[in-house]
């Protein structure tokens, strides 16, 4: 395919293979490669990621990949997955406001803390899919897919809040005795619920190009000031060492550089602008707050804005399109998704439907206990330890249920052409022939539109302008795309003057050779005249000579 970064992009035709194909033949291309089955796991397939970044970058696949995006199967997959992540950051929160405030049993904290489970078992069960996705490529294709820092912050999330939701259980069943809230577990509450919104950042990064485009801008511009950052931190740890030694045994009550962990505050608080000069009483303590607001504000500070503002105009000059990470982060996405619905979509087999039997009843047996007046009830028949280990024996039941079930998943059907429907595809028949789910889906399809950004990439390979006039936009973009635009406009309209000029050379042609071909006509009418009055005075001649000569 035509590079990416070209400036003046063919608005005609485009090379394939060595062939010229015209934009419509582009489309039919398109829609025959998009119905594939297996061309998305064929490009996770290659051995090199390098060369699955180049693939994920041609117009080709992304325009298949934005049909994908823009179906409805996929947007329903794509709005449970929003649906259930924001279940579990609201619900989770509600439940460590209730633990944190040190409320007791209610039905409200009872639904929030079963919904926040629900949450969990959901995103465990995604995760352990896409794990099981990959695997049925190769094994490169989920080494690489499944260790990213996406990856990394999902885990993160689904750890930290499964572990909350634990101590949450166990601290509010003996009333908070045993278990206190300390500063550590409220730090790790805090931790936790960080981490669910860094998981709903992740997942908008990987189906939205607008935060796309936001978190690779911000990843350059800190990759661009690192060195002034370091020089920064510097300077902030000198003058907090410098200003402890000097103001720490003068007037420590107003003082707040007298305590050596409150030193790094205070300095940090003079770069937000928040000081008093009386502090600083010696001669060299007023030297050295003058210089290091003039070295931080002044120096580092223009520093970081000249730095910040180039570096923001080179990253926003060529597309974050061609960005490795959101082109193949929407690949796996979607590879993903089509191997849940393959999943849902062919017969079951004995496994499967022994392995979502044991998940639900795993399921229904954890809730159970989740129950305080249950586990007390136990807890008169059974040991502490005999407790635990039936919880420990129950989880290895549901990670094993939900291994076993996604372990099942594929890209390649086998009952495509036995007229066999799996489970799935008859529960979604029965639900879209529901008057409530027709009712609801068409205000949750525009909701997902306007959520799952489409990049818009034309049939004639130009893409689309809206990428262009985005808000984070550079003045090196819209330079760029005005000139780009002038000169297609330009292209255009010489392409329509040698039209028309070869037309009027046509016509001009056409005229001479009518011409020329009526004075050719002419001069050989006229020869042929000629000729006849030749032969007729020839046989005259004749007639005359033999007259002649018998007389």
């Amino acid at each position: 395919d035509e590079d990416e970064n070209a400036l003046i992009p063919s608005t005609k035709r485009v090379r394939f293979a060595g062939t010229q194909l015209s934009p419509q033949q582009r489309a039919a291309l398109y829609y025959k490669v998009s119905k594939l089955d297996y061309f998305l796991p064929a490009i996770l397939a290659l051995e090199e990621t390098v060369e699955v970044d180049r693939a994920s970058k041609t117009k080709l696949l992304r325009h298949i990949l934005d049909k994908e995006l823009g179906s409805r199967p996929t947007l329903t997959m794509a709005f449970f997955d929003l649906f259930f992540l924001l279940m579990l950051l609201v619900t989770f929160q509600m439940s460590v406001y209730h633990v944190v405030e040190g409320y007791g049993h209610n039905v409200k904290y009872f639904i929030t803390y079963y919904l926040s489970m629900i949450g969990i078992l959901y995103a465990i069960l995604r995760k352990f899919g896409q794990m099981s996705s990959m695997i049925k490529i190769s094994r490169q294709a989920f080494v690489e897919n499944n260790f990213r820092w996406v990856d990394a912050v999902d885990w993160m999330a689904i750890l930290l809040a499964t572990g909350g939701i634990i101590w949450m259980e166990i601290a509010i069943a003996d009333s908070f005795l045993n278990v206190p809230v300390t500063n550590y577990m409220r730090s790790y509450m805090a931790a936790a619920i960080c981490s669910l919104w860094f998981k709903l950042v992740s997942w908008l990064s990987v189906i939205n190009w607008q935060v796309v485009n936001l978190v690779q801008l911000l990843y350059q511009v800190f990759l661009g000031m690192r060195w002034i950052l370091l020089f920064l931190l510097m300077a902030i740890f000198a003058s907090s060492q410098m200003f402890y030694v000097m103001l720490s045994g003068e007037n420590c009550d107003a003082n707040g550089f007298c305590d050596k962990k409150n030193a790094y505050l205070q300095v940090w608080s003079i770069l937000l602008g928040q000081f008093d000069v009386e502090d600083f009483s010696s001669t060299f303590s007023v030297i050295s707050f003058v210089a290091f607001t003039f070295v931080t504000f002044i120096l580092l500070g223009y520093a970081l804005i000249a730095t910040s503002i180039d570096i923001y105009n080179k990253a926003v000059t060529f597309r974050s399109e061609n960005s490795a990470y959101g082109n193949r982060s929407r690949l796996v996405y979607i590879a993903e998704l089509r191997a849940f619905r393959r999943l849902f979509d062919q017969r079951w087999t004995l496994m499967q439907y022994c392995a979502a039997l044991l998940f639900l009843t795993s399921t229904i047996v954890v809730f159970l206990f989740g129950a305080v007046e249950i586990r007390e009830a136990l807890g008169d028949y059974y040991s502490g330890g005999i407790l635990g280990g039936a919880v420990a024996l129950l989880m290895v039941f549901l990670f094993v249920s939900i291994m076993a079930f996604v372990s099942h998943m594929t890209y390649y059907s086998f009952v495509e052409n036995s007229g066999a429907s799996g489970c799935g595809s008859v529960i979604c028949k029965i639900l879209a022939g529901n008057p409530l789910v027709r009712l609801f889906s068409r205000p949750v399809e525009l909701l997902m539109r306007t959520i799952v950004d489409i990049d818009g990439i034309h049939l004639d390979g130009t893409p689309s302008t809206a990428k262009y006039t985005d808000s984070w936009q550079g003045s090196a973009t819209h330079i760029r795309c005005h000139v780009k635009r002038m000169l297609m406009q330009s292209e255009v309209h010489m392409a329509m003057k040698m039209r028309n000029e070869l037309f009027a050379m046509e016509m001009r042609h056409k005229k001479a050779n009518e011409r020329s071909r009526s004075d050719v006509l002419t001069e050989i009418r006229a020869s042929e005249e000629r000729i006849e009055r030749i032969i007729s005075e020839f046989q005259g001649w004749m007639e005359r000579s033999k007259e002649d000569y018998r007389s």
